[in-house]
């Protein structure tokens, strides 16, 4: 005969990706019967009985309560009353009533309205002496600037009675208080009741912890720890939990004293419990203590890290009986949570290959097709999907999830303007700008010093670098190598190998055609500076500089003074984050060059960083910035321009030196006066010719890097020249680009006549030059008049330029100047690709997101990026 499963009467059951896993768990083990205050869905396959009633009050929950014991009664009058048991936070008070009255196993009921009331716990724990929080209790906004006067700002603002972090936030001035003020004293949530005030508090620093305990006989034992990750500033969402290991850790014994004494002072004396607790400098304090389960997964991470189903453990203490709390395990279990980038309604979730990451234990939807996501504080838990991931140690959890995070995108509807400064940051930004860390850890000011702002032109160093995760960094990697290869085949494919006819189609003159055919290379460098911004759906390419005229590769020359600033060093070692040695990469494709070119250099040869006279006063700074590392890579580095070149018997010398090798940074683009353009190149190239010297890199690489290439790829009648392959990596990565000519094209489904298209379409378009490089001739429609937009467009019409679909960037976090708070900026990306490998970044940032050009004329500030690397991979 099949042993008789006991009864428990569930009270609440609520949303199926949070609850689930516990209702399954109870229903292994026990015949469940619920009361709910809606009609069964997802619960069905677990449970025997129901009744439908209102949860929140206690008369008719003690009705359908009576009702289901009697139902079973009469089908087994042997059986003991089920126990009766609920995680729902809007249930508690009632379901502590009802199992009061009807003398059942619970939580009392004056202490699950001290839970609920933040008020009353704050009292308690002040009345019983133990570390206080600074508080008071306030019924307007008057009020609220008072309390926040007295106690110093910055401030929280609390919802007396809500849960889940609902309305809480943080105001760091006075200016900020009223409208604080207003949003959380109007903050509510159906069926939770809200009692009269809003909480005014101390803001405490330092990590967040939750405790999940299981009390019996008025004693809590911790059962298991998690880390909490908030996000969202300045409201305090969960964005994240970590359940590991925690008895080795050094405020241990003092988090488990204050969570002990607190379930004294709130009288509670059985029952699961959830503890939050902020672990400031001065020592542990308690945010908040709920009467009930914890939510957000913890507790299914509490059954991946430990062997503990806290869940069970609830029922048994339900049922009357000691549960059993041995750790079957002690590992490490995380939870993370995905937001859409902005405000918006869902129109798809795409999870990818997210489940098959080894580490992922869960990929759980959040969200469905057609919901509406307010990211806070507009909206509570805006959530698109929850990442669960199991190891051994922390950062197994942290790969984990980084790389299912991204396989994961959401698809929002509504116009593609509403993503233009989106805060979307990635996993190590996040974790860098956390909670956990202390606003002065993340600045490091000695990014901003004189040599780095001469190194910058003059301009002023973001105070921090950013960020790039691995599989961002990889992607980037293999989809700019693929475009360079697909770039360099383009007059192969296009134009039967007649590279004078390419020069000609993407804009060069005559002139501008001969030099650079006569300076043409054995081959082209493996070198280039992709120009992105990233977008909600990834990063989009704006140009693509090839050869060795390229901006970026000063970046391991400004990085290095991150090495003196020590959190960041931690967070770095921690992260595994390094910079490239660009210029050290560089040097090996220029010895690399040379050899095949079967030039021999000396030992320590001369190089000429040469510029062209015209942009020599502007780009002199920056080179004289890499000259350190060149030194240190074996070079006697020179800054000059093409003018100073003296030729003695046809060698080239620059300052009384013979130059061994000239690295150009001039363009053929800059060529405009021929005769000049010959007078001071043809010298060069008979030098070069003449085995004098070598020229690093050939004129002819700028035929590949420049937009009139980009718009061939773009061009819809040049797909039969490519593979289905490259064409799903040009639509990936390229924003639509056209030449500006008289004619039709295809654009949005359709055949529009391109000049007139153009003109209407100014808002999202910008005009720019195909030779012509750094933001220079670049008019974007939309930060200009319709009347000087038409003036631009018809000027331009059939000359040198193309037309590209605008690219809506979104934004990060920085610092803010006074230390205060955070400030969105919009980021430009010069991704540099040396030798096929990833090879670091200019970084330019913005706070404003309509900015036509990103450049410190426009008020953008320069910075680096440290990326995300393997153990083994060696960095400088």
């Amino acid at each position: 005969m099949q042993e008789r499963r006991p009864r428990l009467v569930v009270v609440g059951s609520r949303l199926r990706a949070y609850r689930e896993y516990a209702m399954a768990s109870l229903a292994r083990e026990y015949e469940i019967s619920l009361v709910t205050s809606q009609e069964l869905t997802w619960e069905k396959p677990y449970v025997s009985a129901y009744r439908i009633a209102d949860t929140t009050r206690a008369e008719p929950l003690r009705a359908a309560v009576e009702e289901l014991h009697a139902e079973a009664a009469e089908a087994d009058s042997e059986q003991a009353p089920a126990g009766l048991f609920t995680w729902d936070e809007l249930s508690l008070i009632a379901t502590a009533r009802v199992a009061e009255e009807l003398g059942l196993p619970h939580l009392s009921a004056a202490a699950a309205e001290a839970c609920r009331d933040k008020y009353t716990t704050r009292s308690l724990l002040d009345r019983a002496g133990l570390p206080g929080v600074r508080h008071r209790l306030v019924h307007s906004a008057e009020q609220a600037a008072a309390g926040a006067a007295e106690i110093g700002y910055p401030v929280v603002l609390k919802p007396r009675s809500l849960a889940g972090s609902m309305g809480v936030t943080l105001v760091r001035t006075p200016s900020e208080l009223a409208d604080a003020y207003a949003q959380v004293a109007g903050t509510t949530f159906p069926g939770i009741r809200t009692e009269h005030g809003v909480l005014v508090e101390e803001y405490l620093t330092g990590p967040e912890i939750s405790v999940d305990s299981c009390v019996i006989d008025g004693e809590a034992e911790p059962v298991f720890v998690a880390r909490k990750r908030l996000g969202h500033d300045p409201a305090f969402e969960e964005v994240g939990h970590l359940v590991g290991p925690w008895r080795h850790e050094p405020w241990a014994e003092e988090a488990e004293a204050l969570v002990r004494n607190a379930h004294r002072a709130l009288g509670i004396d059985r029952g699961i419990t959830h503890t939050e607790i902020r672990l400031t400098p001065s020592g542990c304090r308690l945010i908040e203590l709920n009467g009930r389960l914890g939510g957000d997964l913890i507790p299914y991470l509490g059954t991946l890290a430990r062997g503990i189903d806290l869940t069970l453990a609830g029922a048994a203490l339900a049922s009357g009986r000691v549960p059993d709390l041995a750790p079957r395990h002690d590992r490490y279990a995380e939870v993370r949570f995905l937001y859409p980038p902005h405000d918006g309604v869902l129109e798809g979730l795409d999870l990818g290959q997210a489940a098959e990451v080894p580490g992922v234990t869960d990929v759980v939807p959040l969200a469905a097709p057609g919901d509406e996501l307010l990211l806070p504080p507009r909206a509570l838990t805006p959530r698109t999907a929850a990442v669960i991931a199991a190891g051994e140690d922390e950062r197994a959890c942290t790969t984990a999830l980084d790389r299912a995070e991204a396989e994961i995108r959401p698809v929002l509807g509504g116009s593609p303007l509403d993503g233009l400064g989106a805060l979307m940051e990635n996993p190590v930004t996040r974790r860098y700008l956390s909670a956990e860390r202390q606003p002065a850890d993340m600045v490091v000011p000695q990014l901003r010093n004189d040599w780095n702002g001469y190194g910058a032109g003059g301009g002023k160093a973001l105070n921090r670098p950013v960020f790039l995760d691995s599989s961002d960094r990889l992607r980037l990697e293999a989809d700019l190598n693929g475009l360079f290869t697909l770039l360099t085949t383009i007059p192969d494919r296009l134009f039967d190998g007649d590279r004078r006819a390419f020069a000609r189609a993407v804009g060069m003159t005559d002139t501008q055609v001969d030099l650079v055919m006569r300076g043409a290379g054995r081959r082209m460098p493996a070198m280039s500076r992709a120009d992105m911004y990233r977008e909600p759906g990834g990063f989009k390419l704006m140009e693509l500089n090839t050869g060795s005229s390229l901006g970026g590769w000063q970046m391991g020359e400004f990085s290095r003074p991150a090495d003196r600033n020590r959190a960041f060093q931690d967070f770095a070692r921690a992260e595994r984050l390094t910079h490239p040695d660009p210029i050290g990469r560089i040097a090996d494709v220029l010895r690399a060059e040379a050899a095949d070119a079967g030039f021999a250099l000396p030992a320590r040869p001369v190089l000429a960083l040469t510029e062209w006279p015209d942009g020599y006063a502007y780009t002199k700074p920056w080179l004289d910035f890499v000259v350190p590392d060149w030194l240190r890579h074996g070079f006697d580095a020179v800054v000059c321009s093409l003018g100073e070149f003296e030729y003695r018997d046809g060698v080239p010398h620059v300052h009384g030196r013979k130059v061994d090798v000239v690295y150009r940074i001039f363009l053929p683009g800059e060529m405009a006066d021929e005769q000049r353009s010959r007078d001071l190149v043809d010298p060069l190239l008979d030098a070069v010719h003449d085995g004098h010297t070598f020229l690093f890199a050939g004129l002819d690489c700028e035929l590949y890097g420049n937009k009139g290439s980009l718009a061939m790829l773009s061009d819809e009648r040049n797909r039969g020249a490519f593979t289905s392959e490259e064409l799903d990596l040009v639509e990936r990565i390229l924003p639509w680009t056209r030449f500006l000519r008289d004619e039709k094209v295809h654009r949005e489904g359709g055949t529009v006549d391109l000049i007139p298209y153009v003109l209407e379409h100014k808002d999202g378009l910008a005009l720019k030059p195909t030779l012509l490089y750094g933001g220079v001739g670049v008019i974007p429609g939309w930060s200009v008049s319709q009347e000087e937009w038409e003036g631009h467009v018809r000027g331009a019409v059939g000359g040198p330029f193309v037309v590209q679909e605008r690219v809506l960037p979104v934004a990060e976090r920085f610092v803010a100047e006074d230390g205060t708070g955070f400030e969105r900026m919009v980021v430009a990306y010069g991704v540099l690709m040396v030798g096929g490998a990833y090879s670091g970044m200019l970084v330019r940032g913005t706070p404003d997101p309509r900015v036509g050009i990103v450049s410190m004329s426009n008020g953008a500030q320069i910075g680096c990026c440290y990326h995300v690397t393997d153990e083994a991979e060696g960095e400088a």
